[in-house]
């Protein structure tokens, strides 16, 4: 082999391994995006890399590849007490999206000041990262009436192929009947309907249907609902686990956070963007994480 030929094939190695990939759950049989055995690690954490599909055309790939980075932008959230020994009680799941800097956005249900008066902890799970690898995220700030709440992680200690996805562009104005795209952990039933099953990363794909609905939610206390006056619609079937799940439009900007959905009908509710943003603004918080004063979230 020359030295020239050598030089190549050490050139086009070092490409395929800066070239990070996943599976997308949201291709189809025909658009699965291959997946390598190498992975890349850091702060304990591994996950598996982008490799692009050659056979698939340049559309498909772009849409895979855009598939890929939305999911990497959704973390899974458990939250959990700990016992006078230790030991984790888990209370629940559900989803989030990260923000600049290491913050996540979620719903107050979600992630609550706590746990009938006991402290919560917050696991972070990334998308495709081993299973025992996770960071811990910092209640900063939650807003009840709105069913908003935002999270905070070590930045540094992200894995390298997650440090640049987050999301950053809001749309306040979605178009009537604009498609969505929906990305969480549905806990959905099984074919015999008697058992359920956990989709972790899944998107759901639906549509935009009206603005400031009124909805009513059972309360945890069982006697007076909860009311919020102004959430979205969307004709969308959503699940449990699906709390907390961005709402995104074709353009990759987020719509909403998924709160709450009819159970069996094509039928979910979201805060909308324009009040996660003034969430952030009432905080004090839009300097720390966009650069700037929120102004419709384009930095």
């Amino acid at each position: 082999m020359t030295r020239r030929m050598s030089r190549i094939l050490s050139t086009l190695l070092a490409v395929s391994v800066l070239t990070f990939g996943l599976y997308t759950a949201a291709a189809s049989a025909s658009s699965k995006v291959s997946i390598k055995s190498m992975t890349v690690t850091k702060s304990g954490i591994e996950v598996r890399p982008y490799t692009s599909n050659p056979a698939l055309s340049k559309e498909k790939q772009d849409k895979a590849y855009r598939d890929y980075k939305n999911l990497t932008r959704v973390v899974m959230i458990e939250k959990y007490v700990l016992s006078a020994e230790g030991t984790k009680k888990k209370i629940g799941i559900g989803a989030g999206f990260m923000l600049p800097g290491g913050y996540i956005v979620t719903n107050n249900h979600v992630a609550p000041a706590n746990y009938n008066g006991k402290k919560l902890r917050f696991q972070i799970t990334f998308y495709a990262q081993k299973s025992d690898g996770y960071l811990l995220g910092t209640l900063v700030a939650t807003d009840v009436k709105e069913d908003l709440s935002l999270l905070k992680m070590d930045a540094n200690k992200i894995p390298k192929p997650y440090q640049d996805s987050y999301f950053k562009d809001f749309n306040l104005q979605p178009a009537a009947h604009e498609q969505v795209t929906v990305i969480g952990h549905p806990n959905k039933p099984t074919g015999n309907q008697a058992t359920t099953k956990r989709y972790t990363w899944t998107p759901l794909y639906g549509t935009f249907t009206a603005d400031n609905v009124a909805i009513l939610r059972k309360s945890k206390n069982g006697s007076i609902p909860d009311i919020y006056t102004n959430s979205m619609e969307f004709k969308v079937q959503t699940w449990p686990g699906n709390s907390g799940s961005p709402v995104i439009d074709s353009s990759d900007q987020i719509v909403g956070v998924i709160s709450s959905t009819v159970l069996g009908e094509p039928r979910s509710f979201a805060t909308s963007s324009k009040l996660i943003l003034l969430f952030i603004e009432n905080n004090k918080l839009s300097e720390a994480i966009f650069g700037h004063a929120a102004e419709g979230g384009s930095s």
